[in-house]
Protein backbone atom coordinates (compact mmCIF):
# COMPACT_ATOMS: atom_id res chain seq x y z
CA UNK A 1 0.00 0.00 0.00
CA UNK A 2 1.17 3.60 -0.55
CA UNK A 3 2.55 5.55 1.94
CA UNK A 4 0.73 8.78 3.67
CA UNK A 5 1.91 12.02 2.81
CA UNK A 6 0.45 13.39 5.74
CA UNK A 7 -2.50 12.95 8.62
CA UNK A 8 -3.97 15.41 11.51
CA UNK A 9 -4.75 14.56 14.96
CA UNK A 10 -6.27 16.60 17.58
CA UNK A 11 -6.88 14.41 21.14
CA UNK A 12 -4.47 13.40 23.94
CA UNK A 13 -1.24 11.52 23.44
CA UNK A 14 -2.67 8.44 24.58
CA UNK A 15 -5.78 8.56 21.81
CA UNK A 16 -3.07 9.51 19.49
CA UNK A 17 -0.72 6.53 20.56
CA UNK A 18 -4.02 4.26 19.55
CA UNK A 19 -4.13 5.93 16.01
CA UNK A 20 -1.01 3.87 15.25
CA UNK A 21 -2.28 0.55 14.15
CA UNK A 22 -4.38 2.86 11.44
CA UNK A 23 -1.37 4.42 9.90
CA UNK A 24 0.75 1.38 9.88
CA UNK A 25 -2.65 0.09 7.88
CA UNK A 26 -2.22 2.50 5.77
CA UNK A 27 1.52 2.32 5.01
CA UNK A 28 2.90 4.47 7.01
CA UNK A 29 3.34 8.56 7.28
CA UNK A 30 5.72 11.00 6.25
CA UNK A 31 4.27 14.13 8.16
CA UNK A 32 2.11 13.75 11.41
CA UNK A 33 0.50 16.72 12.47
CA UNK A 34 -0.58 17.07 15.83
CA UNK A 35 -2.76 20.11 17.07
CA UNK A 36 -1.22 20.26 20.77
CA UNK A 37 1.67 21.50 21.52
CA UNK A 38 2.51 19.43 24.77
CA UNK A 39 1.53 16.09 23.38
CA UNK A 40 3.32 16.74 19.73
CA UNK A 41 6.83 17.61 21.95
CA UNK A 42 6.29 14.60 24.22
CA UNK A 43 5.50 12.51 21.56
CA UNK A 44 8.37 13.81 18.93
CA UNK A 45 11.24 11.68 19.91
CA UNK A 46 9.05 8.08 20.48
CA UNK A 47 7.02 8.67 17.27
CA UNK A 48 9.91 9.47 15.00
CA UNK A 49 11.85 6.81 15.50
CA UNK A 50 9.23 4.38 14.45
CA UNK A 51 9.77 2.68 10.89
CA UNK A 52 6.70 3.79 9.60
CA UNK A 53 6.50 7.61 10.52
CA UNK A 54 8.33 10.36 8.89
CA UNK A 55 8.59 13.30 10.90
CA UNK A 56 5.97 14.81 13.52
CA UNK A 57 4.90 18.56 13.45
CA UNK A 58 2.67 20.75 15.78
CA UNK A 59 -0.17 22.53 13.97
CA UNK A 60 -2.64 24.08 15.13
CA UNK A 61 -4.71 24.05 12.01
CA UNK A 62 -5.43 20.60 9.52
CA UNK A 63 -2.94 21.51 7.11
CA UNK A 64 -4.50 21.14 3.03
CA UNK A 65 -4.37 17.79 1.31
CA UNK A 66 -4.13 15.38 4.51
CA UNK A 67 -4.76 11.61 4.08
CA UNK A 68 -6.47 11.13 7.36
CA UNK A 69 -8.35 14.27 9.32
CA UNK A 70 -8.62 12.67 12.84
CA UNK A 71 -10.92 15.56 14.08
CA UNK A 72 -13.74 12.96 13.33
CA UNK A 73 -12.20 10.41 16.37
CA UNK A 74 -13.75 12.59 19.18
CA UNK A 75 -16.99 12.51 17.64
CA UNK A 76 -17.04 9.16 16.89
CA UNK A 77 -16.13 8.54 20.73
CA UNK A 78 -19.16 10.48 21.78
CA UNK A 79 -21.35 8.62 19.69
CA UNK A 80 -20.24 5.54 20.21
CA UNK A 81 -19.67 5.53 24.34
CA UNK A 82 -16.26 4.62 24.34
CA UNK A 83 -15.62 1.72 22.45
CA UNK A 84 -11.66 0.59 21.86
CA UNK A 85 -9.94 3.24 21.15
CA UNK A 86 -7.62 1.34 18.46
CA UNK A 87 -10.51 0.71 16.45
CA UNK A 88 -12.37 4.43 16.31
CA UNK A 89 -8.81 6.05 15.27
CA UNK A 90 -9.31 2.68 12.44
CA UNK A 91 -12.86 3.47 11.25
CA UNK A 92 -11.37 7.33 11.29
CA UNK A 93 -9.17 6.38 8.81
CA UNK A 94 -11.69 4.83 6.92
CA UNK A 95 -10.55 1.32 7.77
CA UNK A 96 -14.23 -0.63 8.41
CA UNK A 97 -13.29 -3.83 8.23
CA UNK A 98 -14.65 -5.80 11.38
CA UNK A 99 -14.53 -2.66 13.28
CA UNK A 100 -17.78 -1.06 12.21
CA UNK A 101 -21.48 -2.83 12.67
CA UNK A 102 -23.46 -1.46 9.88
CA UNK A 103 -22.67 -2.17 6.26
CA UNK A 104 -21.87 1.59 5.64
CA UNK A 105 -20.23 3.23 2.45
CA UNK A 106 -19.49 6.19 4.12
CA UNK A 107 -19.97 8.62 6.83
CA UNK A 108 -20.65 12.08 6.94
CA UNK A 109 -20.44 15.16 9.46
CA UNK A 110 -23.02 17.58 9.79
CA UNK A 111 -22.68 20.34 12.87
CA UNK A 112 -24.50 23.72 13.02
CA UNK A 113 -22.30 24.53 16.21
CA UNK A 114 -18.79 23.38 14.73
CA UNK A 115 -17.08 24.40 11.89
CA UNK A 116 -14.21 21.99 11.03
CA UNK A 117 -16.62 19.21 11.85
CA UNK A 118 -18.95 20.21 9.21
CA UNK A 119 -19.12 18.57 6.06
CA UNK A 120 -16.32 15.95 7.08
CA UNK A 121 -17.14 12.64 5.21
CA UNK A 122 -15.33 9.51 5.88
CA UNK A 123 -14.79 6.53 2.89
CA UNK A 124 -15.15 3.67 4.51
CA UNK A 125 -15.34 1.65 0.99
CA UNK A 126 -11.80 2.29 -0.45
CA UNK A 127 -9.42 0.73 2.34
CA UNK A 128 -12.91 -2.14 3.51
CA UNK A 129 -10.74 -4.91 2.67
CA UNK A 130 -7.63 -4.16 5.12
CA UNK A 131 -8.07 -6.92 8.07
CA UNK A 132 -8.43 -5.92 11.88
CA UNK A 133 -5.49 -5.01 13.54
CA UNK A 134 -4.95 -8.43 15.50
CA UNK A 135 -4.52 -8.39 19.42
CA UNK A 136 -1.19 -9.30 19.71
CA UNK A 137 0.72 -7.37 17.44
CA UNK A 138 3.02 -4.44 18.76
CA UNK A 139 2.78 -1.01 17.00
CA UNK A 140 5.99 0.27 18.99
CA UNK A 141 9.64 -0.43 19.41
CA UNK A 142 11.95 0.88 21.79
CA UNK A 143 15.58 0.57 22.70
CA UNK A 144 15.21 -0.83 26.45
CA UNK A 145 16.75 0.30 29.64
CA UNK A 146 16.57 -1.83 32.73
CA UNK A 147 16.16 0.69 35.43
CA UNK A 148 13.78 -2.09 37.74
CA UNK A 149 11.92 -5.38 37.12
CA UNK A 150 7.72 -3.42 37.74
CA UNK A 151 7.41 0.00 36.11
CA UNK A 152 4.45 1.74 37.64
CA UNK A 153 1.93 4.71 36.54
CA UNK A 154 -1.01 5.40 37.83
CA UNK A 155 -2.69 8.81 36.61
CA UNK A 156 -5.28 10.89 38.77
CA UNK A 157 -8.02 9.74 36.11
CA UNK A 158 -10.11 6.67 35.67
CA UNK A 159 -9.33 5.13 39.43
CA UNK A 160 -10.77 2.54 40.65
CA UNK A 161 -10.41 0.06 44.11
CA UNK A 162 -10.40 -2.80 43.66
CA UNK A 163 -6.63 -2.94 42.11
CA UNK A 164 -4.51 -3.69 45.39
CA UNK A 165 -0.94 -2.03 44.00
CA UNK A 166 0.17 -3.15 47.58
CA UNK A 167 0.80 -6.39 46.05
CA UNK A 168 3.98 -5.01 44.19
CA UNK A 169 5.21 -3.35 47.83
CA UNK A 170 7.79 -6.60 47.98
CA UNK A 171 9.60 -6.18 44.63
CA UNK A 172 11.97 -3.86 42.45
CA UNK A 173 9.48 -1.15 41.63
CA UNK A 174 9.77 2.43 39.46
CA UNK A 175 7.28 5.10 39.03
CA UNK A 176 7.07 7.11 35.85
CA UNK A 177 4.58 9.90 35.19
CA UNK A 178 4.78 13.15 37.31
CA UNK A 179 5.86 14.05 40.42
CA UNK A 180 2.47 14.88 41.85
CA UNK A 181 1.10 11.54 40.52
CA UNK A 182 4.25 9.89 42.57
CA UNK A 183 3.38 11.75 45.60
CA UNK A 184 -0.71 10.83 45.84
CA UNK A 185 0.69 7.27 44.78
CA UNK A 186 2.93 7.18 47.88
CA UNK A 187 -0.14 8.71 50.21
CA UNK A 188 -1.88 5.75 48.91
CA UNK A 189 0.14 2.98 48.90
CA UNK A 190 3.25 3.54 50.97
CA UNK A 191 6.49 4.97 50.35
CA UNK A 192 8.48 1.33 48.69
CA UNK A 193 8.37 2.83 44.97
CA UNK A 194 11.56 4.80 42.97
CA UNK A 195 10.68 7.73 41.32
CA UNK A 196 11.85 7.84 37.37
CA UNK A 197 11.56 11.08 35.54
CA UNK A 198 10.54 11.18 32.33
CA UNK A 199 11.20 13.95 29.65
CA UNK A 200 9.24 12.16 26.60
CA UNK A 201 7.07 9.61 25.47
CA UNK A 202 10.74 8.04 24.52
CA UNK A 203 11.95 7.71 27.89
CA UNK A 204 8.55 6.04 28.74
CA UNK A 205 9.13 3.55 26.05
CA UNK A 206 12.60 2.93 27.41
CA UNK A 207 11.74 2.07 30.85
CA UNK A 208 8.49 0.03 30.25
CA UNK A 209 10.65 -2.11 27.45
CA UNK A 210 13.67 -2.46 29.76
CA UNK A 211 11.28 -3.71 33.09
CA UNK A 212 9.43 -7.22 33.43
CA UNK A 213 6.33 -6.04 34.05
CA UNK A 214 3.99 -2.55 33.93
CA UNK A 215 1.54 -1.82 36.08
CA UNK A 216 -1.15 0.99 35.74
CA UNK A 217 -4.39 2.43 35.03
CA UNK A 218 -5.47 3.87 31.83
CA UNK A 219 -2.82 6.44 30.67
CA UNK A 220 -0.76 7.38 28.61
CA UNK A 221 1.92 5.21 29.61
CA UNK A 222 -0.52 2.33 29.57
CA UNK A 223 -1.20 3.19 25.73
CA UNK A 224 2.59 2.84 24.81
CA UNK A 225 3.15 -0.25 27.28
CA UNK A 226 -0.49 -1.44 24.84
CA UNK A 227 2.29 -0.59 21.91
CA UNK A 228 5.09 -2.78 22.75
CA UNK A 229 2.66 -5.51 23.96
CA UNK A 230 4.71 -5.90 27.20
CA UNK A 231 3.29 -8.04 30.29
CA UNK A 232 0.83 -5.27 31.80
CA UNK A 233 -1.39 -5.30 34.75
CA UNK A 234 -4.05 -2.79 33.87
CA UNK A 235 -6.67 -0.94 36.45
CA UNK A 236 -9.76 -0.27 34.64
CA UNK A 237 -12.25 2.58 34.82
CA UNK A 238 -15.96 0.73 35.69
CA UNK A 239 -17.39 3.99 33.62
CA UNK A 240 -15.02 4.36 30.75
CA UNK A 241 -13.63 0.81 29.88
CA UNK A 242 -12.13 2.02 26.53
CA UNK A 243 -8.42 1.01 26.92
CA UNK A 244 -8.87 -2.79 27.47
CA UNK A 245 -5.01 -4.36 27.24
CA UNK A 246 -5.68 -6.97 24.44
CA UNK A 247 -3.42 -9.92 23.68
CA UNK A 248 -2.09 -12.70 25.62
CA UNK A 249 0.51 -10.46 28.09
CA UNK A 250 -2.18 -7.94 28.83
CA UNK A 251 -4.50 -8.93 32.34
CA UNK A 252 -7.54 -6.06 33.87
CA UNK A 253 -6.37 -7.83 37.12
CA UNK A 254 -3.68 -7.52 39.62
CA UNK A 255 -2.42 -11.19 41.70
CA UNK A 256 0.46 -12.42 43.52
CA UNK A 257 0.74 -14.99 40.66
CA UNK A 258 0.69 -12.51 37.94
CA UNK A 259 3.11 -10.80 39.55
CA UNK A 260 5.89 -13.75 40.05
CA UNK A 261 4.70 -15.51 36.61
CA UNK A 262 6.22 -12.10 34.68
CA UNK A 263 9.27 -11.30 37.23
CA UNK A 264 10.49 -14.97 36.97
CA UNK A 265 10.06 -15.86 33.13
CA UNK A 266 11.43 -13.87 30.12
CA UNK A 267 8.57 -12.91 27.99
CA UNK A 268 8.86 -12.90 23.89
CA UNK A 269 10.15 -9.98 22.13
CA UNK A 270 6.49 -8.79 20.19
CA UNK A 271 7.92 -6.89 16.80
CA UNK A 272 6.05 -4.82 15.03
CA UNK A 273 5.03 -5.76 11.50
CA UNK A 274 6.85 -5.01 8.79
CA UNK A 275 5.69 -2.32 5.94
CA UNK A 276 7.39 -0.80 3.04
CA UNK A 277 7.51 2.73 4.17
CA UNK A 278 9.82 5.41 2.00
CA UNK A 279 12.09 7.06 4.69
CA UNK A 280 13.39 9.44 2.04
CA UNK A 281 11.44 12.32 3.85
CA UNK A 282 11.79 15.92 3.33
CA UNK A 283 12.30 18.22 6.36
CA UNK A 284 9.53 20.56 6.99
CA UNK A 285 10.15 24.27 6.79
CA UNK A 286 7.79 27.35 6.30
CA UNK A 287 7.35 27.44 2.59
CA UNK A 288 4.96 23.56 3.34
CA UNK A 289 2.53 25.81 5.16
CA UNK A 290 2.47 28.42 1.65
CA UNK A 291 1.78 25.57 -0.92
Amino acid sequence: MKNMNRVFHTAKIGDIIYSLPAIIQRGGVKEYYIQREHAAQFLKPLLERQPYIGVVVHNKNCPDKVDVNFEAYQTFYRLMLGCDLIKLNCITAGIRSHHFPLKLSGVTFHSDHVKYMDGLHIDLDKYRNIQAWKPDKAFLETTRIHAHDIIINRSPRYNEDYFDYTLLKDYDCGFIGLEEEYEDFKKKYGDWSTYLKITSAADVAKFIGGSKLFVGNQSSCKAIAEGLKHPRLIEISKTWPDAMPVGKYGHIIITKELIEYYINNDIKLVKIPEINFDSNIKSIGLSNFFE
